[in-house]
C-alpha cells in the first residue's frame, strides 16, 4: 500500500525534537517520539494499528480525534522537508510573487522612475490609476455581503427548520465577531490585486469559534493543482518574517538556539517563521530569513531549522482556503498589465517636467564681442537664486527650448491604455467623458466596464465563503462540540441573541453562500431591486429580504403595517372630528396627550374612547353642568345622561303596583 503525500515518508521513524509544544493525551502517550526516534524493539507499527490510522477512512480518524483519542500523529513531516518544499515552491512561484512586489509598490507609491540620461531619480507625478481602480473596485465588491442559508434536515418538521435558523444565526454571530464586513474589504482587494486571497482559520478559545486570518499572498505558498477550483489545497506553507526581539518575547527558547549557530545577531535582525498545515497537524519552526537576488529567486543564509511546535489537527480538514481568480494558465491580477504602462507614463512625465523647468530657467551663454575676451564679473549665477549677472567684453544670451508637444500626447495615450487594460473609467475618479451627454449613457458604461468583474469577483468570493463556513463549522464541532456558546447578532438579519451547542445544532455542514445580485454594488443593487418590486416581479417581502439595510424582516413589516394602521386611524378620527361626530373638546383632549403626556394618536385615542364611554354610561343630576352638550352637537355624546327622579321608579313597577301582586300557589301532587 503506498503511503500518501510527503508525511508519509517518515512512518518508520519520528522527527520531533526538543522544543515543541506538544498536545499529547494520556491514552497515547506512550506513542510519542522523542528525539532518537523509537527505541529498537518498537520499529513500525502493529497491522491493527496501521488499519485503524489509515485504512478505516477519514470519517473513523475525525471521529477519533473530536474523541481525543488521536492529538499527536505518528506520522509527521520533517523540518527538512517542510524547508525543501518550500524552497521549490518559492522557486516555481518567484515570477508571480514578482509582479505582486510591483503591484504593491506601485499601488503604495513607492515606485522610483530613474532617469539614467539625467542621472538623477524621480518619484511618480502622475494619478496612480492603480490604487484608485483596486481601490474603487474592492470597495464595490464588498459593499454588499452574500446570504447565508442552511437547509433544513428534514422540511417541514419545525424542529428541523428551528434548528437551520439555529444553524445560519450562530453562523451570522461568528461573522459579525470575526467583522466580516471589514475583512470582505481586505479580501476583495487582494483577490484582485494579487489575484488570490488566502485565508487560514483557527479556533479561537475567548471567542468559542473560528477566527479568519488573512494570510497575505506573497508568502503563502499551497500545494500545486490541476483543479484551479480547488479552493482548499491539500496543504500549505505560510512564511512570517519576525526578528528577533519577537522571538526572545514570544519563544525564548527558540531565541536561545538560534544564537548558537548564529554570532553577531542583532535584535533587529530578521527569521522567517515557517508554518506548514495539512489535514493532520500544523508545524511551525524558525529558520534564517529568506533574501532574494536580483533575478527573483530565493536564497537562504544559514541552513538552521528550530522547532517551535507541533499541533495536531482534530477536525480533519486543511483550515486554509485560497480562492483565485480566474485566468488561463497562471494567476493574473487585473492590474498585471498596467504596470509597463504606469511606468513609462511615469518617466514621460517626468522627462516632460524636467524640460518645463528648463524652459522657466534656461540656459544661458556668454558671447564674447569681436576683438574682446569675454569674462564674467560676478557669476555665472542661476536664475532661480536671484542673483544678477555681470559680464564684461560680451553678451548674455538665453536659449529657451519648447517642450514638445508629441511627449503630452503620449502622455495621454498611455493614461487611456491604463484606463482601459485596468477597467478604471472616468466615472471612478469623479470625471466625466466627454462624449457622454446623457446619465443613462454614463450608467451604461460604468455597467460595461466594472459589473462582469464583480460578478465574477463575488461568485469566486461566495464560493470561498461556503468552505470557510464548513471548516468553521468542523472546528465548533472539534473544538466547542459540547460547550454552551452565545453571541449577540447585531449587525446582520435576525438580530439579538443566539445561544447554542455547535453538536446539537450542525446535524450537518450542508450551507449555501451566495449573493442576491452579483455584479451590483450597494447603489445600483438597490435600484434593480425596487425596479422589480414596481413591476409586481418581486413581493415587498422578498425586496426586504434582499436589502442589506434591513437587519429585521419580520420587525419591519410589523412597524409598516403598524404605520399603516395608524394612518387609517388617524384619517379616520379626523374626519370624524371635521364632521361634528365627536365633541371638540375630546378632539382636544387627544391632541393634549399627544403633546404633554408624548402618547401616539393611536394609544391616546383609546385613552379618550375609554373616558367618554365612562362619561356617557354615568348619569349626572338633573341640570348639572355635566349634562350640557358644551361646544358638542346635540348627541354627539358630549353631555352626560340625566339621572331619574329620587323614588321614581320604571313603568312595569308603576303598572304592577296598581294591579297588585298576584297570589300564586304552588300545588303539589302527590303519589297515591
Amino acid at each position: 500500500m503506498l503511503v500518501p503525500r510527503l508525511r508519509r515518508q517518515t512512518l518508520n521513524s519520528g522527527r520531533l525534537s526538543n522544543g515543541y509544544q506538544e498536545e499529547v493525551s494520556e491514552e497515547n502517550a506512550d506513542e510519542d517520539v522523542g528525539e532518537g526516534g523509537r527505541q529498537d524493539g518498537q520499529e513500525g507499527w502493529d497491522q491493527r494499528r496501521f488499519q485503524e490510522r489509515f485504512c478505516l477512512g477519514q470519517e473513523a480518524r475525525v471521529a477519533r480525534r473530536q474523541e481525543g483519542k488521536e492529538e499527536v500523529t505518528p506520522m509527521t513531516t520533517s523540518l527538512e522537508d517542510i524547508s525543501a518544499l518550500l524552497s521549490e515552491r518559492q522557486g516555481a512561484k518567484g515570477t508571480v510573487i514578482a509582479t505582486m512586489r510591483e503591484i504593491k509598490d506601485t499601488y503604495n507609491g513607492d515606485v522610483v522612475v530613474p532617469l539614467p540620461e539625467m542621472d538623477k531619480n524621480e518619484r511618480p507625478a502622475i494619478a496612480n490609476l492603480i490604487n484608485i481602480g483596486l481601490d474603487q473596485t474592492g470597495m464595490r465588491i464588498a459593499s454588499t455581503l452574500p446570504n447565508i442559508y442552511y437547509p433544513a434536515l428534514r422540511e417541514g418538521i419545525q424542529k428541523s427548520e428551528d434548528l437551520a435558523t439555529s444553524r445560519m444565526r450562530a453562523t451570522q454571530g461568528w461573522m459579525d465577531t470575526n467583522k466580516m464586513n471589514l475583512l470582505q474589504r481586505k479580501r476583495a482587494r487582494h483577490l484582485i490585486g494579487y489575484s488570490q486571497s488566502p485565508v487560514i482559520l483557527r479556533p479561537n478559545k475567548k471567542w468559542g469559534c473560528s477566527e479568519w486570518s488573512m494570510q497575505d499572498p506573497l508568502d503563502t505558498f499551497a500545494a500545486p493543482s490541476n483543479n484551479p477550483l480547488q479552493f482548499v489545497p491539500d496543504d500549505c506553507i505560510f512564511t512570517h518574517a519576525k526578528n528577533l526581539a519577537w522571538l526572545r518575547k514570544n519563544y525564548p527558547d527558540v531565541f536561545d538556539q538560534l544564537l548558537k549557530f548564529k554570532d553577531g545577531t542583532k535584535p533587529s535582525d530578521m527569521f522567517d517563521i515557517v508554518e506548514y498545515v495539512d489535514d493532520v497537524e500544523t508545524v511551525m519552526f524558525a529558520q534564517s530569513r529568506m533574501v532574494e537576488d536580483t533575478s527573483r529567486a530565493y536564497l537562504t543564509v544559514g541552513t538552521k531549522l528550530v522547532p517551535m511546535k507541533r499541533i495536531s489537527n482534530r477536525t480533519g480538514r486543511v483550515p486554509v482556503v485560497i480562492p483565485e481568480r480566474i485566468s488561463l494558465d497562471r494567476p493574473l491580477g487585473q492590474f498585471d498589465g498596467q504596470i509597463g504602462m504606469y511606468r513609462q507614463d511615469a518617466r514621460l512625465t517626468a522627462l516632460s517636467l524636467i524640460a518645463i523647468e528648463r524652459n522657466i530657467f534656461p540656459d544661458t551663454y556668454l558671447v564674447g564681442r569681436q576683438g574682446f575676451t569675454p569674462k564674467f564679473v560676478q557669476g555665472p549665477h542661476d536664475g532661480r537664486t536671484g542673483k544678477v549677472n555681470i559680464v564684461s567684453g560680451g553678451d548674455i544670451e538665453v536659449k529657451t527650448v519648447q517642450p514638445s508637444q508629441s511627449t503630452e500626447m503620449m502622455v495621454d495615450r498611455l493614461e487611456r491604455a491604463q484606463r482601459m487594460s485596468g477597467a478604471t473609467p472616468a466615472d471612478m475618479t469623479g470625471e466625466a467623458a466627454s462624449n457622454v451627454r446623457t446619465g443613462k449613457r454614463g450608467d451604461s458604461i460604468m455597467s460595461a466596464t466594472v459589473d462582469m468583474n464583480i460578478q465574477e469577483s463575488q461568485e469566486i468570493l461566495a464560493a470561498s465563503m461556503q468552505e470557510e463556513i464548513k471548516i468553521a463549522i468542523a472546528q465548533a464541532k472539534a473544538y466547542f462540540g459540547n460547550e454552551k456558546k452565545s453571541f449577540y447578532v447585531s449587525g446582520y438579519k435576525n438580530k439579538g441573541d443566539i445561544v447554542y451547542k455547535a453538536n446539537e445544532i450542525f446535524e450537518n455542514d450542508n450551507v449555501v453562500v451566495t449573493y442576491s445580485y452579483a455584479g451590483t454594488d450597494a447603489n445600483t443593487f438597490i435600484v434593480s431591486v425596487a425596479q422589480r418590486k414596481g413591476a409586481d416581479m418581486m413581493s415587498t417581502e422578498t425586496a426586504m429580504e434582499l436589502d442589506p439595510m434591513i437587519t429585521d424582516v419580520a420587525a419591519e413589516i410589523a412597524r409598516i403595517d403598524s404605520e399603516a394602521a395608524k394612518t387609517l386611524v388617524v384619517a379616520a378620527f379626523s374626519q370624524q372630528a371635521q364632521a361634528g361626530t365627536i365633541p371638540m373638546a375630546d378632539v382636544a383632549r387627544v391632541g393634549d396627550l399627544v403633546a404633554t403626556q408624548k402618547m401616539s394618536y393611536m394609544a391616546a385615542i383609546i385613552q379618550v374612547n375609554a373616558e367618554m364611554q365612562k362619561r356617557q354610561s354615568t348619569p349626572a343630576p338633573t341640570g348639572a353642568p355635566e349634562t350640557q352638550m358644551g361646544m358638542g352637537n346635540p348627541g354627539a355624546g358630549a353631555e352626560q345622561p340625566t339621572a331619574a327622579p329620587q323614588g321614581s321608579g320604571s313603568l312595569m313597577e308603576a303598572l304592577s303596583s296598581l294591579r297588585g301582586k298576584p297570589n300564586i300557589q304552588m300545588q303539589t301532587k302527590t303519589a297515591v
